[in-house]
Protein backbone atom coordinates (compact mmCIF):
# COMPACT_ATOMS: atom_id res chain seq x y z
CA UNK A 1 0.00 0.00 0.00
CA UNK A 2 2.76 2.09 0.45
CA UNK A 3 4.09 1.89 -2.64
CA UNK A 4 0.78 2.64 -4.09
CA UNK A 5 0.69 6.13 -2.27
CA UNK A 6 4.55 7.02 -3.40
CA UNK A 7 3.05 6.02 -7.26
CA UNK A 8 0.11 8.35 -6.66
CA UNK A 9 1.75 10.93 -5.29
CA UNK A 10 4.63 11.02 -8.30
CA UNK A 11 1.67 10.88 -10.40
CA UNK A 12 0.02 14.14 -8.69
CA UNK A 13 3.37 15.77 -8.80
CA UNK A 14 3.49 15.09 -12.35
CA UNK A 15 0.38 16.79 -13.29
CA UNK A 16 1.28 19.79 -11.07
CA UNK A 17 4.56 20.23 -12.91
CA UNK A 18 6.71 19.71 -10.03
CA UNK A 19 8.11 16.17 -10.23
CA UNK A 20 11.87 16.57 -9.78
CA UNK A 21 14.48 14.25 -12.25
CA UNK A 22 14.63 11.51 -9.70
CA UNK A 23 10.46 11.28 -9.14
CA UNK A 24 10.63 11.49 -13.12
CA UNK A 25 12.76 8.63 -13.31
CA UNK A 26 10.66 6.60 -10.93
CA UNK A 27 7.91 7.50 -12.72
CA UNK A 28 8.95 6.65 -16.21
CA UNK A 29 10.40 2.85 -14.87
CA UNK A 30 6.53 2.58 -13.65
CA UNK A 31 5.10 3.03 -16.83
CA UNK A 32 7.28 1.32 -18.30
CA UNK A 33 6.92 -1.77 -16.60
CA UNK A 34 3.29 -2.32 -18.37
CA UNK A 35 1.41 -0.64 -20.96
CA UNK A 36 -1.35 -0.93 -17.85
CA UNK A 37 0.44 1.83 -16.05
CA UNK A 38 0.64 4.47 -18.94
CA UNK A 39 -3.00 3.31 -20.21
CA UNK A 40 -4.19 3.94 -16.44
CA UNK A 41 -2.08 7.36 -16.33
CA UNK A 42 -3.57 8.90 -19.89
CA UNK A 43 -7.58 8.36 -18.46
CA UNK A 44 -7.11 9.95 -15.05
CA UNK A 45 -5.43 12.79 -16.63
CA UNK A 46 -8.16 13.67 -19.05
CA UNK A 47 -10.15 16.00 -17.91
CA UNK A 48 -13.46 14.29 -17.99
CA UNK A 49 -12.49 10.94 -16.89
CA UNK A 50 -11.08 12.86 -13.96
CA UNK A 51 -14.84 14.06 -13.29
CA UNK A 52 -16.86 11.07 -14.07
CA UNK A 53 -14.74 9.73 -11.23
CA UNK A 54 -14.82 12.20 -8.56
CA UNK A 55 -18.75 12.52 -9.36
CA UNK A 56 -18.60 8.50 -8.33
CA UNK A 57 -16.71 9.54 -5.47
CA UNK A 58 -18.94 11.64 -4.17
CA UNK A 59 -21.82 9.42 -4.18
CA UNK A 60 -19.83 6.93 -1.80
CA UNK A 61 -18.13 6.49 1.29
CA UNK A 62 -15.08 6.14 0.48
CA UNK A 63 -14.27 4.45 4.15
CA UNK A 64 -16.74 1.85 3.58
CA UNK A 65 -15.42 1.41 -0.18
CA UNK A 66 -11.83 1.27 0.61
CA UNK A 67 -12.72 -1.27 3.88
CA UNK A 68 -14.94 -3.49 1.08
CA UNK A 69 -12.49 -3.40 -1.61
CA UNK A 70 -9.25 -4.68 0.68
CA UNK A 71 -11.49 -6.77 2.38
CA UNK A 72 -12.36 -8.75 -0.96
CA UNK A 73 -8.86 -8.43 -2.08
CA UNK A 74 -7.99 -10.56 1.15
CA UNK A 75 -10.73 -13.01 -0.41
CA UNK A 76 -9.71 -13.75 -3.19
CA UNK A 77 -6.01 -13.77 -2.34
CA UNK A 78 -6.97 -16.25 -0.09
CA UNK A 79 -9.12 -18.54 -2.47
CA UNK A 80 -5.93 -18.29 -4.82
CA UNK A 81 -3.95 -19.88 -2.51
CA UNK A 82 -6.10 -22.58 -1.76
CA UNK A 83 -6.45 -23.16 -5.61
CA UNK A 84 -3.96 -24.82 -7.92
CA UNK A 85 -3.95 -22.01 -10.34
CA UNK A 86 -0.95 -22.05 -12.73
CA UNK A 87 1.41 -18.79 -10.91
CA UNK A 88 1.27 -16.57 -14.68
CA UNK A 89 -2.62 -16.13 -13.62
CA UNK A 90 -2.31 -15.71 -9.84
CA UNK A 91 0.54 -12.95 -10.70
CA UNK A 92 -2.08 -11.28 -13.40
CA UNK A 93 -4.60 -10.96 -11.10
CA UNK A 94 -2.64 -9.52 -8.07
CA UNK A 95 -1.24 -7.33 -10.50
CA UNK A 96 -5.08 -6.10 -11.06
CA UNK A 97 -5.89 -6.01 -7.63
CA UNK A 98 -2.59 -3.77 -7.30
CA UNK A 99 -3.63 -1.52 -10.62
CA UNK A 100 -6.79 -1.26 -8.79
CA UNK A 101 -5.60 0.25 -5.22
CA UNK A 102 -3.33 2.55 -7.00
CA UNK A 103 -6.66 4.04 -9.54
CA UNK A 104 -8.14 4.01 -5.76
CA UNK A 105 -5.57 6.10 -4.13
CA UNK A 106 -5.08 8.74 -7.08
CA UNK A 107 -8.39 9.52 -7.50
CA UNK A 108 -8.68 9.94 -3.85
CA UNK A 109 -5.50 12.32 -3.44
CA UNK A 110 -6.21 14.22 -7.24
CA UNK A 111 -9.96 14.43 -5.95
CA UNK A 112 -9.19 15.81 -2.54
CA UNK A 113 -6.92 19.05 -4.38
CA UNK A 114 -9.62 19.01 -6.77
CA UNK A 115 -12.48 20.48 -4.76
CA UNK A 116 -10.39 22.93 -2.96
CA UNK A 117 -9.37 24.38 -5.92
CA UNK A 118 -5.58 24.21 -5.36
CA UNK A 119 -4.75 22.23 -8.17
CA UNK A 120 -4.00 23.89 -11.90
CA UNK A 121 -3.14 22.07 -14.32
CA UNK A 122 -0.66 23.24 -17.14
CA UNK A 123 -1.11 26.85 -15.05
CA UNK A 124 -4.95 26.79 -15.75
CA UNK A 125 -7.50 26.16 -12.79
CA UNK A 126 -9.49 23.33 -12.34
CA UNK A 127 -13.02 24.13 -11.78
CA UNK A 128 -14.90 23.28 -9.06
CA UNK A 129 -17.95 20.78 -9.05
CA UNK A 130 -20.46 20.93 -6.47
CA UNK A 131 -23.13 18.12 -7.30
CA UNK A 132 -22.93 15.18 -9.58
CA UNK A 133 -24.65 14.79 -12.93
CA UNK A 134 -26.27 11.43 -14.51
CA UNK A 135 -24.76 10.30 -17.12
CA UNK A 136 -25.27 11.64 -20.49
CA UNK A 137 -24.20 10.13 -23.80
CA UNK A 138 -22.81 13.35 -25.86
CA UNK A 139 -20.44 13.81 -29.01
CA UNK A 140 -17.05 14.32 -28.22
CA UNK A 141 -15.34 17.82 -27.64
CA UNK A 142 -11.63 19.31 -28.75
CA UNK A 143 -9.65 18.21 -25.77
CA UNK A 144 -6.64 16.70 -25.77
CA UNK A 145 -3.67 16.34 -22.68
CA UNK A 146 -0.25 17.36 -23.93
CA UNK A 147 3.12 16.57 -21.44
CA UNK A 148 6.67 17.56 -22.02
CA UNK A 149 9.87 15.38 -21.38
CA UNK A 150 10.30 17.53 -18.47
CA UNK A 151 6.72 16.01 -16.92
CA UNK A 152 4.68 19.21 -17.67
CA UNK A 153 0.85 18.46 -18.69
CA UNK A 154 -1.06 20.83 -20.31
CA UNK A 155 -4.87 20.64 -21.11
CA UNK A 156 -5.87 21.79 -24.33
CA UNK A 157 -9.44 22.81 -25.50
CA UNK A 158 -11.00 24.44 -28.46
CA UNK A 159 -9.28 28.01 -27.43
CA UNK A 160 -6.57 27.87 -29.95
CA UNK A 161 -5.15 30.95 -28.49
CA UNK A 162 -5.74 29.85 -25.02
CA UNK A 163 -3.61 26.50 -25.82
CA UNK A 164 -0.35 28.97 -27.66
CA UNK A 165 -0.05 30.73 -24.52
CA UNK A 166 -0.03 28.05 -22.31
CA UNK A 167 2.26 25.53 -24.53
CA UNK A 168 4.55 28.43 -25.03
CA UNK A 169 4.80 29.23 -21.13
CA UNK A 170 5.17 25.62 -20.28
CA UNK A 171 8.35 25.56 -23.16
CA UNK A 172 9.55 28.89 -22.60
CA UNK A 173 12.05 30.01 -25.52
CA UNK A 174 14.91 26.79 -25.63
CA UNK A 175 13.07 23.78 -25.15
CA UNK A 176 13.72 21.15 -27.57
CA UNK A 177 12.84 17.87 -26.62
CA UNK A 178 9.53 15.78 -27.23
CA UNK A 179 6.12 16.47 -27.21
CA UNK A 180 3.08 14.23 -26.58
CA UNK A 181 -0.46 14.97 -27.00
CA UNK A 182 -2.95 12.35 -26.87
CA UNK A 183 -6.25 12.53 -27.21
CA UNK A 184 -9.03 10.36 -24.44
CA UNK A 185 -12.58 8.95 -25.86
CA UNK A 186 -14.94 11.66 -26.89
CA UNK A 187 -12.10 13.63 -27.68
CA UNK A 188 -10.36 15.04 -30.93
CA UNK A 189 -7.42 17.98 -31.56
CA UNK A 190 -5.95 19.29 -34.48
CA UNK A 191 -2.35 20.90 -34.35
CA UNK A 192 -0.23 22.20 -36.81
CA UNK A 193 4.03 21.68 -36.26
CA UNK A 194 6.41 23.90 -36.66
CA UNK A 195 7.26 22.76 -40.32
CA UNK A 196 3.53 23.76 -41.17
CA UNK A 197 2.54 20.19 -40.87
CA UNK A 198 -0.70 20.01 -40.02
CA UNK A 199 -2.31 16.91 -38.03
CA UNK A 200 -5.14 15.62 -36.91
CA UNK A 201 -6.21 13.39 -33.89
CA UNK A 202 -9.27 11.36 -33.77
CA UNK A 203 -10.16 10.13 -30.50
CA UNK A 204 -7.85 7.50 -28.68
CA UNK A 205 -4.99 8.35 -30.24
CA UNK A 206 -1.19 9.90 -29.53
CA UNK A 207 1.44 11.40 -31.17
CA UNK A 208 4.67 12.51 -30.18
CA UNK A 209 6.70 14.88 -31.98
CA UNK A 210 9.77 17.11 -31.76
CA UNK A 211 8.98 20.84 -30.24
CA UNK A 212 11.51 21.69 -33.42
CA UNK A 213 12.65 19.75 -36.65
CA UNK A 214 16.52 20.84 -36.24
CA UNK A 215 17.70 17.89 -38.01
CA UNK A 216 17.92 16.45 -42.23
CA UNK A 217 14.48 14.81 -41.24
CA UNK A 218 11.39 15.42 -39.73
CA UNK A 219 10.24 12.11 -37.71
CA UNK A 220 6.96 11.97 -35.32
CA UNK A 221 4.95 8.62 -33.52
CA UNK A 222 1.63 7.96 -33.78
CA UNK A 223 -0.99 5.61 -32.35
CA UNK A 224 -4.61 5.10 -33.04
CA UNK A 225 -6.40 7.60 -36.08
CA UNK A 226 -4.51 10.70 -37.35
CA UNK A 227 -4.74 12.42 -40.49
CA UNK A 228 -1.40 14.43 -42.05
CA UNK A 229 -1.17 17.20 -44.12
CA UNK A 230 2.58 17.03 -44.47
CA UNK A 231 4.35 20.34 -45.53
CA UNK A 232 6.27 20.11 -48.72
CA UNK A 233 10.23 20.34 -48.25
CA UNK A 234 12.12 17.81 -50.26
CA UNK A 235 15.33 18.33 -48.56
CA UNK A 236 13.70 17.33 -45.73
CA UNK A 237 11.70 14.03 -46.13
CA UNK A 238 8.74 13.58 -43.02
CA UNK A 239 8.18 9.95 -41.39
CA UNK A 240 5.58 8.79 -39.16
CA UNK A 241 6.59 5.67 -37.06
CA UNK A 242 3.45 3.84 -35.91
CA UNK A 243 2.90 0.10 -35.62
CA UNK A 244 5.57 -1.67 -36.57
CA UNK A 245 6.23 0.25 -39.80
CA UNK A 246 7.38 3.64 -40.98
CA UNK A 247 5.92 5.76 -43.64
CA UNK A 248 8.23 8.16 -45.76
CA UNK A 249 6.86 11.14 -47.25
CA UNK A 250 7.64 14.90 -49.00
CA UNK A 251 4.72 16.52 -49.12
CA UNK A 252 1.29 14.34 -48.80
CA UNK A 253 -2.28 13.75 -47.40
CA UNK A 254 -3.02 10.35 -46.22
CA UNK A 255 -4.82 8.65 -42.89
CA UNK A 256 -3.44 6.49 -40.47
CA UNK A 257 -5.49 3.99 -38.90
CA UNK A 258 -3.76 1.35 -36.17
CA UNK A 259 -6.47 1.03 -33.35
CA UNK A 260 -6.59 -2.86 -33.93
CA UNK A 261 -3.87 -3.78 -32.30
CA UNK A 262 -0.53 -5.38 -34.93
CA UNK A 263 -2.73 -3.44 -38.12
CA UNK A 264 -2.42 -0.70 -39.75
CA UNK A 265 -4.04 0.61 -42.54
CA UNK A 266 -2.76 3.72 -44.54
CA UNK A 267 -5.13 5.75 -47.03
CA UNK A 268 -3.13 8.26 -49.46
CA UNK A 269 -5.37 11.08 -50.31
CA UNK A 270 -2.64 13.08 -52.31
CA UNK A 271 1.17 12.56 -53.82
CA UNK A 272 3.06 9.37 -52.71
CA UNK A 273 4.49 7.72 -49.94
CA UNK A 274 6.59 4.60 -49.20
CA UNK A 275 5.87 2.04 -46.20
CA UNK A 276 9.13 0.21 -44.65
CA UNK A 277 8.37 -2.42 -42.21
CA UNK A 278 10.84 -1.97 -39.08
CA UNK A 279 13.15 -4.57 -38.78
CA UNK A 280 13.66 -7.10 -41.26
CA UNK A 281 10.10 -7.98 -42.35
CA UNK A 282 8.86 -7.58 -46.01
CA UNK A 283 10.06 -5.22 -48.43
CA UNK A 284 9.19 -1.71 -49.11
CA UNK A 285 5.83 -0.31 -50.87
CA UNK A 286 4.69 2.52 -52.51
CA UNK A 287 1.30 3.90 -52.31
CA UNK A 288 -0.48 5.86 -55.10
CA UNK A 289 -3.44 8.30 -54.41
CA UNK A 290 -6.80 6.82 -53.88
CA UNK A 291 -5.15 3.00 -52.63
CA UNK A 292 -4.82 1.63 -49.05
CA UNK A 293 -2.36 -0.92 -47.52
CA UNK A 294 -3.02 -2.83 -44.87
CA UNK A 295 0.10 -3.45 -42.88
CA UNK A 296 -0.25 -6.83 -40.98
CA UNK A 297 3.36 -6.28 -37.93
CA UNK A 298 2.97 -10.13 -37.41
CA UNK A 299 3.24 -11.60 -40.36
CA UNK A 300 5.24 -8.04 -41.88
CA UNK A 301 2.90 -8.23 -44.67
CA UNK A 302 0.21 -5.76 -46.32
CA UNK A 303 -2.73 -5.72 -48.98
CA UNK A 304 -2.99 -3.22 -51.23
CA UNK A 305 -6.25 -2.06 -52.42
CA UNK A 306 -8.62 0.30 -53.97
CA UNK A 307 -10.20 2.82 -51.30
CA UNK A 308 -13.24 5.12 -51.20
CA UNK A 309 -10.73 8.36 -50.08
CA UNK A 310 -14.34 10.64 -49.27
CA UNK A 311 -15.33 7.78 -46.68
CA UNK A 312 -12.13 7.08 -44.89
CA UNK A 313 -11.50 10.65 -44.78
CA UNK A 314 -15.12 11.75 -43.17
CA UNK A 315 -14.25 11.41 -39.46
CA UNK A 316 -12.33 14.93 -40.45
CA UNK A 317 -15.28 16.85 -42.24
CA UNK A 318 -18.46 15.76 -39.55
CA UNK A 319 -19.86 12.43 -40.60
CA UNK A 320 -19.55 8.99 -39.61
CA UNK A 321 -19.96 7.36 -43.00
CA UNK A 322 -20.25 3.47 -43.29
CA UNK A 323 -19.33 1.40 -45.99
CA UNK A 324 -20.18 -2.34 -45.84
CA UNK A 325 -19.16 -1.74 -42.49
CA UNK A 326 -20.17 -4.49 -39.84
CA UNK A 327 -22.00 -3.24 -36.73
CA UNK A 328 -19.71 -4.21 -34.22
CA UNK A 329 -17.20 -2.01 -36.33
CA UNK A 330 -19.77 0.82 -35.65
CA UNK A 331 -19.99 0.72 -32.60
CA UNK A 332 -16.73 0.62 -31.85
CA UNK A 333 -16.18 3.52 -33.73
CA UNK A 334 -18.86 5.31 -32.46
CA UNK A 335 -18.21 4.57 -28.20
CA UNK A 336 -14.38 5.93 -29.50
CA UNK A 337 -16.18 9.30 -30.21
CA UNK A 338 -19.73 9.35 -27.94
CA UNK A 339 -17.46 8.19 -25.32
CA UNK A 340 -19.96 4.88 -24.00
CA UNK A 341 -20.07 1.11 -23.45
CA UNK A 342 -21.89 -1.13 -25.40
CA UNK A 343 -23.29 -5.07 -25.59
CA UNK A 344 -24.61 -7.18 -28.18
CA UNK A 345 -27.74 -8.97 -26.58
CA UNK A 346 -28.11 -11.12 -29.95
CA UNK A 347 -24.10 -12.10 -30.79
CA UNK A 348 -25.41 -12.79 -34.73
CA UNK A 349 -26.31 -9.15 -34.89
CA UNK A 350 -22.19 -8.25 -34.98
CA UNK A 351 -21.99 -9.21 -38.29
CA UNK A 352 -24.46 -7.35 -39.78
CA UNK A 353 -23.32 -4.95 -42.54
CA UNK A 354 -23.78 -1.45 -43.14
CA UNK A 355 -24.06 1.14 -45.13
CA UNK A 356 -25.04 4.86 -44.82
CA UNK A 357 -23.74 7.73 -42.88
CA UNK A 358 -24.48 9.64 -39.35
CA UNK A 359 -23.33 13.34 -38.24
CA UNK A 360 -20.24 13.24 -36.27
CA UNK A 361 -21.60 16.17 -34.00
CA UNK A 362 -25.27 15.20 -33.96
CA UNK A 363 -27.75 14.02 -31.01
CA UNK A 364 -26.61 10.83 -30.30
CA UNK A 365 -30.43 9.51 -30.15
CA UNK A 366 -31.01 10.90 -33.29
CA UNK A 367 -27.64 8.49 -34.59
CA UNK A 368 -29.13 5.08 -32.87
CA UNK A 369 -32.50 6.18 -34.76
CA UNK A 370 -30.98 6.50 -38.24
CA UNK A 371 -29.41 3.11 -37.27
CA UNK A 372 -32.44 1.47 -36.09
CA UNK A 373 -34.29 3.21 -39.79
CA UNK A 374 -31.88 0.54 -41.24
CA UNK A 375 -33.98 -1.74 -39.93
CA UNK A 376 -33.32 -5.58 -37.94
CA UNK A 377 -31.70 -3.74 -34.66
CA UNK A 378 -33.37 -1.82 -31.82
CA UNK A 379 -30.92 -0.26 -29.15
CA UNK A 380 -31.70 0.68 -25.37
CA UNK A 381 -29.77 3.20 -23.57
CA UNK A 382 -28.87 2.59 -19.54
CA UNK A 383 -26.31 5.58 -18.20
CA UNK A 384 -23.17 5.25 -20.59
CA UNK A 385 -24.25 1.75 -21.90
CA UNK A 386 -25.96 0.86 -25.16
CA UNK A 387 -27.46 -2.63 -25.76
CA UNK A 388 -28.40 -3.71 -29.20
CA UNK A 389 -31.18 -6.25 -29.67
Amino acid sequence: MQHEEHISQLIVRSLLGTLDDQGRQELDAWLAADPRHRQLLEELSCSITLDQHIAELQRIDCRKAQAMMEQRIKEAEARQQESAQPLSRRLTLMHNYWLIGIAAMLLLIVGTYYYIDKVTIGHRPVATRTESRPAVITHGTTQALLRLSDGKVIRLGADQQANRRAIAKACGRNYHGNIVVTTPRGGEYRLTLTDGTEISLNAGSRLEYPAVFDGKERRVKAEGEAFFKVAHDKEHPFYVETGGQELRVVGTEFNINSYTPGIVVTTLIHGIVTIHPRGAKGGVLTLHPGEQAEYNDKSGSAQIRQANTEVVGSWTTGSFVFENQTLEQIMEELSRWYDFDYTFRNAALRQTVFMGSVPRYGDFKNVLHILEMSGGIHFQVKGKRVYIF
